[in-house]
């Protein structure tokens, strides 16, 4: 009887095990170069919650911020060789060259017109476009904000007054277009080398989101704030064709309404904080 006993807790305990291992979560890897405090990277630890929550633990996500795993570029690049899990894509146009509309100077007037967008049948269009044309799953699209000018002790309110600045633009198209529409003298940078070059006087000006200017404290190198509201920043998280293709209908679902959830999260913050 002792010995039946014995083999059977020790079956219990094999049947355990093994419905364990099958519960066992899933990790995927999802890496990007902004701070722990920005949107973004808050937006993706409400991803990882809520994906935890929806699929009752069998899914997570690994967060690698601030560059720690790979630069933006690199890190696209692996996502569509299927080395890296995911990653967020600030443009598409390299690969689909129409949605640099999206990131055109004064294409949104407002957040209620960014709104509608992604409530319309062109915003599910062009997530499945981005997919196809950049071999990645396109999740969805969230908002960095409206994108400002800050100067050093000069001022800029006419266009005379910006064809005296030299820009820091971010260095991929289509962003350079925002010095050619104010009329600056457009020099791009990496964001890493922003703060110094405004201090050394490298440039004389930069164009960023609230978000940005604060977060990376230009407000103490540069004195003005410009509302010119030129371009309407947005990003979207991307997840390599293997990591999706490997998911059942129904979890591909979950992930769908996972990132779309988590976009909706970053918008708001972008949006309260500026208000803020």
């Amino acid at each position: 009887m002792r010995v039946n006993s014995i083999v059977m807790a020790m079956t219990i305990a094999a049947i355990s095990a093994a419905g364990s291992a099958m519960a066992q979560e899933k990790t995927f890897k999802l890496a990007h170069v902004f701070s722990t405090d920005h949107p973004v990277h808050l937006g993706v630890m409400k991803a990882d919650e809520l994906l935890r929550e929806k699929s009752d633990g069998r899914f997570a996500l690994q967060v690698f911020p601030s560059g720690t795993f790979a630069s933006y570029r690199d890190a696209i690049t692996a996502v569509q060789l299927g080395t890296l899990d995911m990653a967020p894509l600030d443009t598409a146009i390299d690969c689909l060259p129409a949605s640099g509309v999206m990131l055109s100077p004064y294409t949104f007037r407002d957040y209620d017109h960014w709104r509608a967008f992604k409530a319309s049948d062109v915003y599910t269009s062009l997530l499945g476009d981005i997919s196809d044309a950049c071999e990645v799953e396109q999740l969805s699209l969230y908002t960095f904000g409206f994108r400002h000018i800050t100067t050093g002790d000069t001022p800029a309110t006419t266009l005379e007054d910006f064809s005296k600045l030299k820009l820091r633009v971010v260095n991929f198209a289509p962003y350079p277009e925002a010095a050619t529409v104010l009329g600056a003298t457009g020099t791009p940078l990496p964001v890493a080398d922003v703060y110094l070059a405004l201090s050394n006087g490298v440039v004389d000006a930069q164009e960023n989101p609230f978000t940005q200017i604060s977060a990376m404290k230009l407000f103490e190198v540069q004195d003005y704030l410009v509302l010119t509201g030129h371009m309407l920043a947005s990003s979207g998280l991307t997840m390599s064709q293997p990591a999706w293709n490997g998911l059942s209908d129904e979890d591909q679902g979950m992930f769908r309404e996972v990132f779309t959830e988590a976009a909706e999260y970053v918008d708001g913050i972008v949006i309260d904080g500026e208000a803020d």
